[in-house]
C-alpha cells in the first residue's frame, strides 16, 4: 500500500497513473501523484468557515480555527472527499446518492479518480453479477428506459416480460433493483458508457 504523497516533486510518468500523463492539468496538477490504485484514504478534516474545503492532517493549514475545523470521520458526503491540497482521498461515509455517484463513476471508468475509487469505495462496489433471467430482464428494462432504448423494451415485451413495482416506480437502480439486478446494471453502464 502506498502513503499520499504531497507533491514537493514534479510528476513524472513514473510516479503518476498513466490516465493522467495525457491530462493538460498534469504538470501543474497536486492531485495527479494521489491517483495510483494503492493510495490509501487517511482520516480528514473539513473547514468550514475560513477556507470552507477538505484537509488531510498533514496538508491542514496552521491557521485553521479549531471552532470550524472538524473530523470528517463521521459526515455523509454526496460524493467522495479527497484533500483539496494534495488530492489524498479521505476517510468518511457516502449518502445513498454518493454510493450511486461512485459506483456510476467507476462504471464508465472515467476522470482522474478511475484507478483509486475502485479500491477505497470498494465496499460499496457490488459484487459480480451471477446468471438470473428475471435480474437480466429488470436491469435491461431499467437501462433501456433511461437511456431511450426502446427496441429493447419491445424485446422485453415480446418476451412478456413484466417489470416489478419498485422498477416501475423508480429510476434508482439500488431502489429499483436487486443487488444482482444493480450489478448486471452497472455492468452495462461500463459496457455501454453513458450514465444518466
Amino acid at each position: 500500500m502506498m502513503t499520499h504523497t504531497i507533491a514537493q516533486s514534479p510528476n513524472t510518468t513514473a510516479n503518476t497513473p498513466a490516465h493522467c500523463h495525457d491530462c493538460q492539468n498534469f504538470p501543474t496538477c497536486n492531485q495527479a501523484q494521489n491517483m495510483h490504485a494503492d493510495t490509501i484514504a487517511v482520516p480528514g478534516f473539513v473547514e468550514t468557515e475560513k477556507y470552507v474545503d477538505y484537509f488531510c492532517p498533514d496538508c491542514l493549514p496552521d491557521d485553521c480555527p479549531d471552532e470550524t475545523t472538524f473530523p470528517l470521520d463521521y459526515e455523509e458526503t454526496d460524493s467522495p472527499c479527497h484533500c483539496s491540497v494534495c488530492g489524498v482521498p479521505l476517510e468518511h461515509s457516502l449518502t445513498s446518492d454518493g454510493v450511486r455517484y461512485v459506483r456510476e463513476a467507476v462504471a464508465e471508468g472515467l476522470g482522474c479518480c478511475r484507478e483509486v475509487w475502485p479500491s477505497v469505495w470498494s465496499d460499496v462496489l457490488l459484487p459480480d453479477p451471477y446468471f438470473d433471467r428475471f435480474d437480466i430482464c429488470e436491469a435491461h428494462y431499467l437501462y433501456a428506459r433511461l437511456h431511450g432504448e426502446y427496441q429493447t423494451i419491445a424485446r422485453l415485451h415480446q418476451m412478456e416480460f413484466t417489470p416489478g413495482l419498485s422498477l416501475t416506480t423508480s429510476d434508482v437502480p439500488e431502489t429499483a433493483l436487486s443487488e444482482n439486478g444493480q450489478a448486471i446494471y452497472y455492468r452495462l453502464l461500463s459496457r455501454k458508457g453513458g450514465a444518466r
